[in-house]
Parts: C-alpha cells; sequence; structure tokens
C-alpha cells in the first residue's frame, strides 16, 4: 500500500506531546499558500491530531486515501475540519465536523495499493461560504508524463522529521511515466504501478509530499486528478510520490453514494 501509513500511528502515539507550530521550512521545495485560497482542503484528525488530508467533493462528503482509516485508531474520536489555513490558531473560518461514516473503495482490502481511495460522510452538510467549497473530480484514465501539477497538504515539511506543518503548504511535481517508475531505478515495483496509480515528483527529489499529505489533492490544470497514496522515504529523487488516480471506474461508485438516496 503504502509507506505513508507506517506514519499514522507515529502521530497518534506522539500526538499528545506535539504542540502545533508554524515552521520556517515549508514542504519539500514548495510553499505556503495564500491563507483560504485553497477552500475545498480537509484536514482529517484523530484526538484533534491532524493524520491526513482529503478534499470537500460535496457539502456532506470528503474525498482522501483509505489507509486514512486504519483499524488501530478507530476507537479514537475522529473529526474533519475545513476552512482552515492553520492547525493551531482559533480562525473563525475553521469548523470542525465528525464523521458519520467511513466508505473505502470495496476492492481496498483485497487490492490496497491499487484502491486507495475512501469517502468520509460528514453528520451534516458543511455551509459552503469563501473559505468553504467545493472540489469535484475530472475523471480521467491516465495524465501524461511530464503533466506539472500541485499537491497540497499539512503534512510534514523535512524528510527527517514527521512532524506535520502548521500552516497549508503547496509544491508543483511532474507526472512521471508508469514505465520509468516500476524500473529497477524506481520504485522496481514496490509497489507496482497500475493504471490506476501515477507517481509524481522531482528528478532532483527536492519536490514531493510527506507523511501527513495521504489523502490530499493533486490538482492538474486546474482539476482534481488523484490523491496522495505513499511513497518511498519523502524528497527522495527516484522514489516519487505515489498517487491514486482518479480513473472512470471510481466515477460510478462516487457518485452511487453522493446519490441523495444515500444520504441518510
Amino acid at each position: 500500500m503504502t509507506n505513508f501509513s507506517s506514519f499514522l500511528l507515529f502521530f497518534l502515539t506522539a500526538g499528545a506531546y506535539m504542540t502545533p507550530e508554524c515552521f520556517s521550512m515549508e514542504i519539500i521545495g514548495g510553499r505556503e499558500v495564500s491563507p483560504h485560497s485553497r477552500p475545498f482542503m480537509a484536514s482529517i484528525q484523530y484526538g484533534a491530531t491532524h493524520i491526513c488530508g482529503g478534499v470537500l467533493i460535496h457539502p456532506q462528503w470528503v474525498l482522501t486515501a483509505a489507509h486514512c482509516h486504519p483499524r488501530f485508531v478507530q476507537s479514537q474520536s475522529a473529526t474533519v475540519v475545513l476552512g482552515a489555513h492553520s492547525l493551531s490558531k482559533n480562525e473563525a473560518s475553521k469548523k470542525t465536523f465528525r464523521i458519520k461514516d467511513f466508505i473505502p473503495f470495496p476492492r481496498f482490502t483485497s487490492d490496497p495499493e491499487s484502491n486507495d481511495i475512501m469517502l468520509v460522510k460528514l453528520h451534516r452538510a458543511a455551509k459552503l461560504d469563501k473559505h468553504i467549497q467545493l472540489l469535484y473530480p475530472r475523471f480521467k484514465n491516465d495524465i501524461r508524463a511530464g503533466t506539472k501539477c500541485h499537491v497540497t497538504g499539512w503534512g510534514a515539511t523535512n524528510p527527517e522529521d514527521s512532524d506535520p506543518s502548521d500552516t497549508l503548504q503547496e509544491v508543483t511535481v511532474s507526472v512521471i511515466s508508469r514505465k520509468l517508475c516500476n524500473s529497477r531505478s524506481y520504485h522496481n515495483h514496490h509497489p507496482i504501478i497500475t493504471k490506476d496509480m501515477i507517481c509524481a515528483g522531482d528528478t532532483k527529489g527536492q519536490k514531493d509530499a510527506c507523511p501527513g499529505d495521504s489523502g490530499g489533492p493533486l490538482v492538474c490544470k486546474g482539476a482534481l486528478y488523484a490523491l496522495v497514496s505513499g511513497g518511498g522515504k519523502c524528497g527522495v529523487a527516484k522514489k516519487p510520490g505515489v498517487y491514486s488516480l482518479l480513473t472512470h471506474k471510481y466515477q460510478a461508485w462516487i457518485k452511487n453514494n453522493l446519490d441523495p438516496s444515500h444520504r441518510n
């Protein structure tokens, strides 16, 4: 599946001792975004500690990575925070929602590497405003290698330190072909990059997503095309980030769950 998922346990066990602060460093090779300029971003939290990112695609639904809800945290209080820029500051725009349901893609259990996608249903619909807005997926079966995309999140800003960033960060990465990503000098089929996955990063290893960014969006040409899934140690040139591509196979599943008959 993902090496990012192993960091969930670190965040949860260390969460009681973490004091969020604004880091002078930025997401690897990236920058802090203008406050509230990415109003679709969601922070998935356990025990009030940020674990994963997500995307608000409907007033009551967030799209994220399925590994963001592992078995060992199911007993902890899970919430979704919308309208945030800083995780620590008491921003008036920030709204916290209880979670009504986690719905991983049905084939995640049998094939987690290729199906690391999940819907999170909020206990009530969010009120949309300038700080909380939707970003609906653009379903596409492939993205051309070399395409420039943006990945956004509150994940770690230092490959040697798993502490999350207090403020929302963004970095530009380039899509890498599956053939190259599966090659011996890259991921060497660990994991196998299938047609439902893509790699994206930087040839020098200076631009990447990190632990805590899982479930966050990969936005290409203004559209949501993929979600952060995992990869090797972040910031390594030939171990680029792995993303779940929002292919057409997920389209019917998402629309079926967002249908009014499923909003009880």
